[in-house]
């Protein structure tokens, strides 16, 4: 929700940077929409801090009047002033190659790639150098404030490289591909591990081969790379979703199955062991809750945790061990002694 306020507070600083200076490659753009940003931050933790309103719900409320105030300002001040809605949503990433840095006569290459470099390098030199006390501060404020740290001070750094990176990458990304590679690759990383230096690797791997395959599969169709790459991104988290080992769909559908399973065999090694058979006898019926416990009684033959005498039924030795590490999960002060 971060990235999605900031690629709306920017537009305040934008438009009242291109007011002043009326050009559209100046550097004061980006400082002055990277102020914006750190404004709608700084607004935020305030509103926080009244602990009248919850983190989204200052978020909200902030970056949806900071745009506001930007509509308003556009409206007013820049009306005869052409901007394109498709580079605001989609960028210009198939062109950004046509806008070079020279320097002194020298072509340092295109000025997004430069710019988008630097701030990478600020990135993982921040990470590299603050990496234990950006990680207290982040997941235990009060543990990082015990040892010293000043864990709103890590944030609002933090929050400051990422207000200048969603800036920078405006331009040639556009707000749809933004919010994509911000929330997408993260939660699919999420998904496979959750060790935070491991989840900064796999989710930047990620976010790599959605912008590669998203880029070939623009080249193929003819269309802008904006939407093939954010819809691949899309793609990947989804299918982590679904397959991920751990946490995904199937895995905790699984999981429930075979609990469920486990349960059901538990209670009825259990209704053997308390010799309930007498009061309930399974008759010979087609209806699916007797089939489904005349399965039970055959999966637990087969594994040979009871055996069968005549209509009864009797526990096994692996049955009462089977029965007694199971209840000893559900209630460990509630053991079977074994005679």
């Amino acid at each position: 929700m971060v990235s999605e306020g900031l690629n709306h507070a920017l537009l305040p600083g934008l438009a009242f940077a291109f007011w002043i200076w009326r050009d559209y490659n100046s550097p004061y753009l980006l400082v002055s929409a990277a102020f914006s940003g750190l404004i709608m931050i700084w607004l935020s933790e305030a509103f926080q801090k009244t602990k009248l309103l919850d983190a989204d719900a200052s978020l909200g409320i902030v970056f949806s009047g900071m745009f506001s105030v930007g509509v308003l300002f556009v409206s007013n001040f820049l009306k005869q002033t052409h901007f394109h809605q498709d580079c605001i949503i989609e960028g210009n990433l198939a062109i950004a190659s046509f806008d070079r840095l020279k320097i002194g006569g020298w072509d340092l290459g295109p000025k997004s790639l430069v710019v988008l470099l630097i701030i990478l390098s600020v990135q993982l030199l921040f990470i590299f150098i603050c990496y234990k006390e950006l990680k207290a501060a982040s997941f235990d404020p009060e543990l990082a404030s015990r040892f010293g740290l000043r864990p709103k001070l890590f944030q609002l750094f933090w929050l400051s490289i990422v207000s200048l990176t969603t800036v920078a990458a405006f331009n040639v990304a556009g707000s749809i591909l933004i919010v994509a590679l911000m929330i997408a690759p993260p939660a699919a990383a999420y998904l496979v591990t959750t060790r935070l230096h491991y989840l900064l690797l796999v989710a930047s791997v990620i976010g790599a081969v959605s912008a590669l395959i998203g880029f070939y599969i623009s080249l193929f169709l003819d269309i802008a790379p904006t939407g093939p790459i954010a819809s691949c991104s899309g793609i990947v988290f989804l299918t982590i979703l679904i397959f991920s080992p751990q946490n995904g769909f199937l895995a905790i559908q699984w999981g429930y199955w075979r609990r469920n399973r486990e349960t059901l065999e538990c209670l009825v090694l259990q209704w053997i062991r308390d010799d309930m058979q007498d009061l309930m006898v399974i008759p010979s019926s087609t209806t699916k809750f007797f089939l489904k416990w005349r399965h039970i009684l055959i999966r637990l033959k087969k594994k040979r945790l009871i055996k069968q005498s005549g209509d009864h039924y009797a526990l096994t030795l692996s049955g009462y061990k089977k029965l007694t590490e199971k209840l000893a999960e559900l209630d460990p002060s509630k053991k079977i002694v074994l005679n």
